[in-house]
């Protein structure tokens, strides 16, 4: 049974260097695993499948990290981020399963991209209050689950955010968790088999574990400005290579 899982494990070679990179930036920003493994990991897997995959493996590190930054993380904000996740992912599921991959990963892309381009050329800065908490908890409930990728709505609403990096990043994982979790509960109620996605999970499993750690250690040595634009520049790169991966396949 080793042998067999041994040699599997030499077949997830690439999808596994993907995430333990992946895994690395996440320790350091709080964000990044979904946002850049999944548009790579659906050059080996169908995207449906990728999704449930990334949901599975950000759910698990997100809960590890989240159960140490609990005391840091701005619980009030994750509070009103999660109603809005709770009311965003019914519509969600219902677009994952009527929906094409390929459109919603355009479609998808296509709001984020519209979204930062009209934030930086009108320099408009979303005020943090429980309104905009909420809505921007819809729009990440509703991502969560079409593509597994809540984060760029939470990004993008937290771009000009006065929190410290070490809160943001601390929120970040226990949002994330709640956000992860809620949607892989909302696929076993809606009928999807997870079992697929489990089988890949074990092999994955390990590159994530080892980039966490990797990141946790090399995390105080990494400039907090760099860590900002960082949210920018992955949201850009993201979003471009999602919609041309799609025009050109």
């Amino acid at each position: 049974m080793i042998t067999a899982y041994l040699m599997g494990v030499e077949g997830h070679l690439w999808p596994a260097v993907v995430i333990f990179l992946s895994a690395v930036l996440q320790s350091i920003t709080g964000f990044g695993l979904v946002i850049v493994a999944a548009p790579l990991l659906m050059l080996f897997y169908d995207p449906k499948l990728t999704v449930p995959v990334m949901l599975l493996l950000a759910c698990c590190a997100n809960f590890a990290q989240g159960l140490f930054s609990l005391r840091t993380a701005n619980l009030k904000l994750v509070f009103w981020l999660y109603l809005g996740v709770l009311l965003g992912q019914p519509l969600g599921f219902w677009a994952f399963d009527h929906a094409a991959s390929a459109t919603l990963k355009i479609f998808i892309s296509v709001m984020v991209l519209f979204s930062l381009g009209i934030m930086q050329v009108l320099h408009l800065h979303v005020k943090e209050c429980r309104r905009n908490s909420c809505i921007t908890g819809i729009f990440s409930g509703f991502t969560s689950i079409t593509a597994g990728m809540g984060g760029p709505p939470f990004l993008i609403y937290m771009a000009h955010s006065r929190m410290t990096v070490d809160v943001m990043r601390a929120t970040c994982f226990v949002f994330f968790f709640l956000c992860n979790a809620t949607s892989l509960t909302s696929y076993t109620l809606g009928g999807l088999s997870l079992v697929p996605a489990w089988g890949e999970f074990i092999y994955l499993l390990p590159a994530l574990v080892i980039g966490i750690f990797v990141g946790h250690a090399i995390f105080p040595y990494v400039p907090k400005m760099l860590i900002r634009r960082l949210i920018y520049v992955l949201l850009y790169v993201t979003c471009i290579y999602t919609i041309a991966s799609v025009l050109l396949s």
